[in-house]
């Protein structure tokens, strides 16, 4: 504890170390409410320098706010997920309105569902060597899966698919260890599982940016201009 301290005084000895006592300090006091005696059993590197300290010293401790409170971050993925469904609803509605017709419009949305689903399938799921099942799924569902990042993904769906196949198990933990090379990795179920998920979600990615690109000559957009 103490050569961790030394190493990370600031990040991670304060979260792992100082927060997590004084988090436990809190509950042991809590449990302690109507009791003359609590037993609590902890970590001996937590026991010395930290819970010990302010149990004998309550008036120490920080507030149980100050240690449950969630800090505030700007919400990036669901921001980069409303930005994409903007952009494909801002392109259909050009399409729309530039006199184009409704075969266009039908081709554009057309196009969306192959894009994204080729690319989800044979860019992410193959690559990972999943199931046809696993990359059939994840073509399915990519075009809709799109519009909705951060709450639905691709490789998410092919991902429970690949497990259904692949029955991965709780030894397979030890195995992926056990693994010589990414080739070993790839053989073992669970691995195959969350690679799967992986590469189907960047090629459900990849295929947004490519259908955007795609799309800008049926629009008139120079590329090098935009």
């Amino acid at each position: 504890m103490e050569e961790f301290r030394r190493f990370a005084p600031k990040g991670g000895a304060a979260a792992l170390i100082d927060e997590r006592d004084a988090y436990l300090a809190h509950a042991i006091n809590d449990l302690g409410k109507g009791y003359d005696r609590v037993l609590a059993v902890v970590g001996a590197g937590h026991r010395e320098g930290g819970i010990h300290r302010y149990l004998e010293r309550p008036e120490t401790l920080p507030t149980k706010a100050s240690l449950t409170e969630q800090p505030k971050t700007f919400p990036w993925a669901k921001f980069i997920g409303f930005f994409v469904l903007a952009i494909f609803v801002f392109f259909l509605v050009l399409i729309a309105f530039s006199g184009a017709g409704l075969d266009v419009l039908l081709s554009a949305m057309i196009w969306w569902v192959l894009i994204n689903g080729i690319l989800a399938a044979i860019g992410g799921v193959f690559a990972a060597g999943g199931h046809p099942f696993s990359a059939l799924t994840a073509f399915a569902v990519a075009w809709m899966t799109s519009l909705n990042p951060p709450f639905m993904a691709a490789g998410w769906f092919a991902a429970i698919t690949e497990a259904k196949v692949r029955h991965p198990t709780a030894a397979d933990f030890s195995r992926i260890a056990e693994a010589d090379d990414l080739n070993d990795m790839r053989k073992n179920p669970l691995f195959k599982v969350v690679l799967v998920a992986a590469l189907a979600n960047i090629g459900s990615i990849v295929g947004t940016f490519v259908y955007i690109i795609f799309i800008m000559p049926i629009l008139g957009i120079d590329r090098g201009r935009f």
